[in-house]
C-alpha cells in the first residue's frame, strides 16, 4: 500500500462532518448484537469507528458513523472471508534513554482505488525534565487519488488498543502476503 499524501476526493462523511441533532457517539455505538468490539474510538469530528469481530470469530467488520446512521460499512458481507480482506501489521521498538519505545498496530483494507489504514500507535519520549511520558494517537488514514487524509481519534475514548490476537493474526493477511 502506498503512503502518498491526502485524497482531494474523499467523501465528507469519512472526515467526519457532524450533522446538528445526532445523539453522541459512544466508542461502542456501532457494534451490533453478539458481536464483540476489537478497537473503537470516536474522531475529533464525533464520528465513531469500530472494528468488530463476529459471534464465534465468524467475521471481521469496520464501521464508520454515529448511532444514530451507519455512514460506512466494510465488508458488506459478513462471512469468514472477511478475515482476509484485511491487512494487519505491527512495530515494537523499546525505549531507552536515547530510543523513543515505541508500539504501532496498522489495520489495513482497500475498496476500489481508495486504501484506509486505522492505526494506533503509543510513543514513549522523554520530556524536558527527561520524565518519560507516554503520547497516543488513533487515526484513520485515507489514501487515494495521490493524496492523503488524516481522520484523527480522541485517544480517551478508546475502548481498546488496536492489538489483534494470536488467533485474529492467523486470519487476516501480513503485509508481506500476495493478494
Amino acid at each position: 500500500m502506498n503512503a502518498w499524501p491526502l485524497a482531494a476526493a474523499v467523501p465528507l462523511w469519512l472526515v467526519g462532518y457532524t450533522v446538528a441533532g445526532q445523539p453522541a457517539p459512544t466508542p461502542n455505538a456501532l457494534r451490533r448484537p453478539g458481536e464483540t468490539t476489537v478497537f473503537s474510538f470516536v474522531t475529533n469530528r464525533g464520528k465513531t469507528v469500530s472494528l468488530c469481530e463476529g459471534p464465534r470469530g465468524k467475521y471481521l467488520v469496520y464501521r464508520f458513523g454515529t448511532a444514530a446512521k451507519l455512514e460506512f460499512q466494510y465488508p458488506r458481507v459478513l462471512d469468514a472471508s472477511s478475515w482476509q480482506k484485511f491487512t494487519y501489521d505491527e512495530y515494537h521498538r523499546g525505549g531507552g534513554a536515547h530510543n523513543a519505545g515505541r508500539d504501532t498496530h496498522r489495520l489495513s483494507f482497500s475498496v476500489g482505488s481508495i486504501d484506509y489504514v486505522l492505526m494506533d500507535e503509543t510513543l514513549d519520549l522523554y520530556n524536558r525534565k527527561h520524565a518519560e511520558v507516554e503520547r497516543r494517537t488513533t487515526d484513520i488514514w485515507v489514501y487515494g487519488k495521490g493524496k492523503a487524509t488524516r481522520v484523527t481519534g480522541r485517544v480517551y475514548t478508546a475502548s481498546q488498543y488496536l492489538e489483534l490476537d494470536d488467533a485474529q493474526r492467523k486470519k487476516v493477511k501480513a503485509p508481506d502476503d500476495e493478494n
